[in-house]
Order: structure tokens, then C-alpha cells, then sequence
């Protein structure tokens, strides 16, 4: 997936909408997102493409989409308010439209700010909620190919500019370290299946690394 096949899914997504109204939206989805090495234009294609292998088991693949597309549209690495930053954006997109929908996406994207569920805490627990899925695309990227992995993770400390290299491993090892310790990285049946197995050992690797002080970034 490119970005103007992204285009497109936001143009068939928002075909109710004045076509100004449509640009409008996109070109400020596009900005937001476009500077940034990991939550970028390319998760949010990453995200699509889950979401296309998973959608039949969405219970609102509508209003799903238009979570994924406003999810991480307010993203600032010094802020913990980035989730209802993003709702508020999309009930103002609703606010100028006829998109009927805004209560149930800006609860997805506040609850999926959180970043794990009750189902993550249970062992041997799934979920097949629309929140558990969207939790799940979120966290894909932590089951790709330990090169893969590796990238994305030193895309992601480029996000946090502020820094220094020392503060932001702590802060990762201490993220790393709840992944390892909960039951469940991921909520659903599919993508622990798919992913779970991979994302453990991607990130005992990355642990490691961090604890030796070995992590070099490139930022």
C-alpha cells in the first residue's frame, strides 16, 4: 500500500462528504502524519493492512476505519493526552459532516490509547471486540522479522527528540518490560497466533540490548 492507495481508501471511506470537506480532512491526516519515522503515513498503511486481513471479524468495519485514520492524528511524544487530543479532532471533522458515528470511533481511540485491555491480563483469555482488533494493529509491527523490528524501533526513538538516549531506553525497558511480564501481548485469537510468538522473542532480544547498554540509534 502506497499513500495514494490510502488516498483512495479516505475518499471511498468519505464518499458522503463535499470533495473540500474530503481534502480538506486528508491533507490534514497526510500532515500530521508525514514527519514522523514510525507513527507515520507507513504504520498507518501497516494498520490497513491488517484491518484488510481482519475484517470480516470487525463488528463495525466503518467506523473502524475512521479510527485508524484518526487514531494517531494528535501525536506528541511530551503529552498523555494525544488519544482525547485525537476524538476531539474527529468529533470536529463529525461536527462538518454527516458522519453519525463520532461517540463510538472516539471511544475507540481513547480506549485503545491505553494500549492493552483487561483480555491482556487474563492467561488464556481472547477478545474479538473491535477495541481488542485495533489494540492488535497497533502492535503488529512488534511480531515483523527481528531486522524489521529492529527498524521500527529506531524509527520510533526518533519521536523522542526530547530524550536523551539514557531516558529513553529506561522509558522502553520499562515498556518492554510489562510486554514480557503480562500473559497476552495481543488480545485476539488471529494476530497472537500470527505475531505473539515472534514479538516475545523480539522483545527478550531488545531487552537485552538494552540492559547491555548495546543499542546504538542513529538519531
Amino acid at each position: 500500500m502506497c499513500e495514494a492507495a490510502l488516498a483512495q481508501r479516505w475518499n471511498d471511506l468519505t464518499s458522503f462528504v463535499t470533495e473540500e470537506v474530503r481534502q480538506k480532512w486528508w491533507t490534514k491526516i497526510v500532515e500530521a502524519h508525514k514527519n514522523r519515522r514510525f507513527s507515520g503515513v507507513s504504520h498507518l498503511e501497516r494498520m490497513f493492512n491488517e484491518f484488510d486481513k481482519h475484517k470480516d471479524c470487525l463488528k463495525d468495519r466503518y467506523a473502524f476505519a475512521f479510527a485508524i485514520f484518526f487514531k494517531n492524528i494528535v501525536y506528541n511524544t511530551m503529552k498523555s493526552n494525544n488519544p482525547e487530543e485525537s476524538a476531539a479532532l474527529l468529533r470536529q471533522f463529525s461536527q462538518e459532516t454527516t458522519f453519525d458515528q463520532e461517540n463510538r470511533v472516539a471511544e475507540l481511540i481513547i480506549e485503545s490509547g491505553k494500549g492493552s485491555s483487561d483480555v491482556n491480563m487474563q492467561e488464556g483469555a481472547t477478545g474479538d471486540d473491535d477495541l481488542h482488533y485495533l489494540l492488535d494493529f497497533d502492535l503488529a509491527f512488534l511480531g515483523d522479522s527481528p531486522s524489521a523490528f529492529v527498524q521500527h524501533e529506531l524509527a520510533m526513538r526518533s519521536e523522542f527528540f526530547h530524550l536523551s538516549d539514557m531516558e529513553y531506553a529506561t522509558q522502553r525497558l520499562k515498556t518492554f518490560r510489562f510486554f514480557i511480564q503480562i500473559p497476552n501481548i495481543y488480545a485476539t485469537k488471529a494476530l497472537r497466533d500470527a505475531y505473539e510468538e515472534k514479538a516475545r522473542v523480539n522483545i527478550a532480544s531488545e531487552i537485552e540490548m538494552l540492559q547491555s547498554g548495546a543499542r546504538a540509534y542513529d538519531c
